[in-house]
């Protein structure tokens, strides 16, 4: 089948039983960009919900599951609703054994597999569903799934990448209390498997998953590496940003002459105080030029012919008339 395969983990929401059967619930993954660089829109999420009812939950003998051996079926998806930019998933839990490792705790983590047929570019909505473009390669965007569907999900002891959760949420453990949407890197059905682990005894040559799974964490490396520099470079563009406004406005108010002195001066202090520098120093700035722009009056006549002429402005209205003579 043609598209992008993404493969990443989820967690359990809660368990519960009743007429219906042995339920459980998942929180399958949600619409914001994650560690590996790629989300999916609320669109295409809401969209992708109907191809997940029905399909399989899936557990292989050992409970070590890569999505390349046969799963044993488990249970059926029978539910999925996405309240609010996030996706739960229920599943009929059918097979005894199962049902009591979940509710003892020792299963819970899950392995999704999607497959995107259109995927674009966060920055500038190119196309990007062949190859990611220069803003995705060098960390400056994130591919967007416009559109996709759900291929399978199966229990996993050990998901692979756990640190690979959604950006800003590095170190948590959960979403809201709902579980914590981990990502895996994405394979190109297209030109056939790019990552997936192998099976015992296939084509010589092939790599195995030991080596896929470490394929994958170097090229994630990398990846994060990327995104450092280009965290970084925004960083330090910022700053010189800050300093610049701040010189600016310290030459207008008359605080400072020598503009590369004054940048060399500043540039070492926080982006904070530079702020709150230059809000003072355009404060007075503006306030220079209104004095500079306001009429001033001019006196016509010298001291001793003002106090006169206030003199017979006061005798006229005592007296009602002016000296004469």
């Amino acid at each position: 089948m043609n598209g992008i395969e993404y493969r990443f983990s989820a967690s359990m929401h809660s368990l519960g039983s009743g007429a219906e059967g042995r339920l459980a619930t998942f929180y399958l993954m949600d619409t914001t960009p994650n560690r590996n660089g790629w989300a999916v829109t609320d669109g295409a999420l809401e969209a992708a919900l109907p191809t997940l009812l029905g399909k399989p939950l899936g557990c292989i003998p050992g409970y070590r599951v890569n999505h390349v051996h046969r799963p044993l079926v488990v249970g059926r998806w029978v539910d999925a609703e996405k309240p609010d930019g996030y996706a739960l998933a229920t599943a009929e839990v059918t097979d005894p054994v199962a049902w009591e490792r979940l509710a003892a705790g020792e299963w819970g983590a899950v392995s999704v597999v999607i497959r995107a047929g259109r995927v674009t570019c966060s920055l500038c909505g190119a196309d990007v569903t062949a190859a990611p473009d220069e803003h995705v390669l060098t960390g400056r965007a994130h591919e967007v799934v416009e559109g996709f569907a759900f291929e399978g999900v199966d229990f996993v002891s050990e998901p692979a990448y756990p640190e690979a959760g959604p950006l800003g949420l590095a170190g948590a453990s959960s979403v809201d209390g709902r579980g914590l949407h981990l990502s895996l890197s994405r394979w190109d059905g297209t030109t056939g498997s790019r990552g997936s682990a192998s099976k015992p005894g296939e084509k010589e040559g092939e790599m195995s998953g030991e080596q896929t799974q470490q394929h994958e964490l170097e090229t994630l490396r990398a990846e994060n590496a990327q995104l450092r520099a280009a965290i970084q470079r925004q960083e330090s563009e910022r700053h010189e940003a800050c300093v610049e406004r701040a010189v600016e406005a310290r030459l207008r108010a008359g605080l400072a002459r020598a503009r590369d002195a004054e940048s060399s001066r500043l540039r070492h202090l926080e982006d904070e105080a530079l702020s709150l520098m230059a809000e003072d120093a355009e404060a007075m700035a503006a306030r220079l030029t209104r004095a500079a722009a306001w009429p001033k009056a001019r006196n016509t006549m010298t001291d001793g012919e003002g106090f006169e002429a206030s003199m017979e402005e006061a005798r006229m209205r005592l007296f009602g008339h002016r000296r004469q003579g």
